[in-house]
C-alpha cells in the first residue's frame, strides 16, 4: 500500500464487497479484506474525499450513501453513480452483486456457478453443445425457480457426467425449512422475502414491475424437500433467460429458425431462415455506463465476433427501470468498441430481423 497507484478501483470494491460478506456472518472478526478494502478506499479518496473514513464504521456510514459521493476520481467507470454499497435492512445491495458477477467472470459476466459449467462443457475439447442448452434452459424456466428434491434429482439424472451434476447442482440450494416465511414470486417463480414492510423479491427486486407484489400464493410441496435457485442464479440466468426464452418462442412463431445459447453460449440466440444466420446477445445490465465500460475493456478478438453479425439486445424493463438506456449505453462506449457493438432493445428486436432477412 506504499504506492498510491498501485491501487485500483475495482480491487477496491472487491475487498469491501469480500469483506462486508464474511463480516456479515460474523460481526465478532473484522475480516482481513475488509480492512484492506478500507485502506484502499482511504487511499483512493485521499484528494476528493472531504471527510475520509476514520474506522470502519465511518467507511460503513459513507458505502450507505451514493457512490458519487465517495470523492474517489474515474469510480463511475466501474461502478454506478447512483448507487450506494450498502442499504439498511439489505445489506449489500444488487449493484455490488453484479460488480462481483463481473470481476470474477470478466469475459462472459455469468454468475460464478454458471460460468464453472459454462468452462466445463467448453474445455479439453468436450464442445457439450446439448448438455449445455438443455442446463441453461432449465435455469431460465420460471417453473424451476423453487423445485422439490426429485424434480431436481430427475433432471440431474439426464446426465452421465458426474461433474457436471455436481455443478448443476451447485446452482441451487436446500430451502425446507424455510420455506413457510417465502411466498411465491407472481413473475419470476423464486422466492419472496418480507422486507421493509413489503414482499422483495431478491435485492434489485426488478420483479415489482412486471406482476402484483401482493398476488402472491405460499408453496405447496407437503413433506418433500425443496430447493431453490441460489440468488445469483436468479439474478444473473432465470431473470435475462426469462426475456430470452420469450424471443426464442416469439420468433419461432414467426418462422425463424432459433437455436438458444450456439456454439456452447458464444452468443445467447441464433436466428436462422433460409440460408441466413444472425446472432443475438442479450446483456441485462442495471446500469448502462457499466454496460458500456463492459464492452469497452474487451479485447478487438472479442468484440468481432458482434461485428455486423450479432446485436446486444436489452431486456424491455430496462428502459423502465433506466430511461433512454440504449441512448445512454451507445453514448458511454469507446471509439473500438462503437465500431463493433450495436445495442437495441427487446422491442426492436423484430424490425433488425426484418432489415437481416430482407
Amino acid at each position: 500500500m506504499d504506492h498510491v497507484e498501485t491501487v485500483k478501483r475495482p480491487d477496491m470494491l472487491f475487498h469491501l464487497i469480500t469483506g462486508i460478506e464474511k463480516w456479515q456472518s460474523d460481526y465478532g472478526l473484522i475480516p482481513d479484506e475488509l480492512y484492506m478494502g478500507m485502506l484502499m478506499f482511504i487511499h483512493l479518496s485521499a484528494e476528493g474525499n472531504l471527510d475520509p473514513p476514520v474506522d470502519l464504521h465511518h467507511l460503513l456510514r459513507i458505502l450507505h450513501k451514493p457512490s458519487r459521493e465517495w470523492g474517489i476520481p474515474g469510480l463511475e467507470n466501474d461502478y454506478p453513480e447512483n448507487a450506494p454499497l450498502l442499504e439498511e435492512a439489505i445489506g449489500l445491495v444488487a449493484d455490488a452483486d453484479e460488480f462481483m458477477n463481473r470481476f470474477i467472470s470478466p469475459q462472459d459476466a455469468e454468475q460464478q456457478n454458471m460460468y464453472e459449467i459454462l468452462k466445463y462443457c467448453r474445455e479439453d475439447g468436450r464442445q457439450l453443445q446439448a448438455e449445455y442448452t438443455a442446463i441453461r434452459t432449465f435455469l431460465s424456466d420460471t417453473q424451476h425457480a423453487v423445485i422439490a428434491a426429485r424434480e431436481l434429482n430427475n433432471f440431474v439424472e439426464n446426465f452421465q457426467d458426474s461433474e457436471l451434476i455436481k455443478l448443476i447442482r451447485c446452482c441451487y440450494q436446500e430451502v425446507t425449512q424455510e420455506l413457510p416465511n417465502f411466498r411465491k414470486c407472481p413473475h419470476c417463480g423464486w422466492t419472496m422475502e418480507h422486507k421493509q414492510d413489503r414482499w422483495r423479491c431478491n435485492k434489485e427486486n426488478i420483479c415489482r414491475h412486471f406482476a402484483d407484489m401482493e398476488m402472491f400464493e405460499s408453496f405447496d410441496f407437503g413433506k418433500q424437500r425443496v430447493f431453490r435457485l441460489i440468488p445469483g442464479i436468479q439474478r444473473f440466468v432465470l431473470l435475462p433467460g426469462i426475456s430470452e426464452l420469450r424471443i426464442a418462442h416469439r420468433l419461432r412463431k414467426k418462422g425463424y429458425t432459433v437455436e438458444m445459447y450456439p456454439r456452447v453460449d458464444t452468443v445467447d440466440l441464433s436466428v436462422s431462415k433460409e440460408d441466413k444466420e444472425f446472432f443475438l446477445d442479450v446483456k441485462d445490465f442495471k446500469d448502462p455506463r457499466i454496460l458500456a465500460n463492459f464492452f469497452n475493456g474487451q479485447a478487438t478478438s472479442y468484440l468481432e465476433k458482434y461485428k455486423e453479425q450479432c446485436v446486444i439486445v436489452i431486456p424491455q424493463y430496462r428502459n423502465v427501470l433506466f430511461r433512454e438506456y440504449k441512448k445512454r449505453a451507445q453514448m458511454y462506449l469507446n471509439e473500438k468498441a462503437r465500431d463493433y457493438i450495436r445495442i437495441v432493445m427487446e422491442n426492436e428486436v423484430d424490425q433488425v430481423l426484418q432489415e437481416v432477412f430482407m
